[in-house]
């Protein structure tokens, strides 16, 4: 995934800024959207948010784990 592209529009937030809120310790759909503001706009995006959080979480803890595969 390009991690550049927007996940949000109306906030300009995208896929990196989520990845960064993660990696700073947001572990929820709601603490992402708090730091980044993403789903806080018209809101279109947010039940996506759910989806993407729990994904990149699932692979931030394999990253740290070491048992990403490639």
């Amino acid at each position: 995934m390009k991690m550049s592209k927007k996940f949000c529009n109306c906030r300009d937030v995208t896929y990196a800024d989520i990845m960064k809120a993660i990696r700073g310790g947001a572990t929820t759909a709601d603490e992402v959207s708090r730091v980044t503001g993403a789903g806080t706009g018209c809101g279109r995006c947010r039940e996506a948010l759910d989806y993407v959080v729990r994904d990149f979480l699932e692979e931030f803890r394999a990253e740290s784990e070491g048992t990403l595969g490639i």
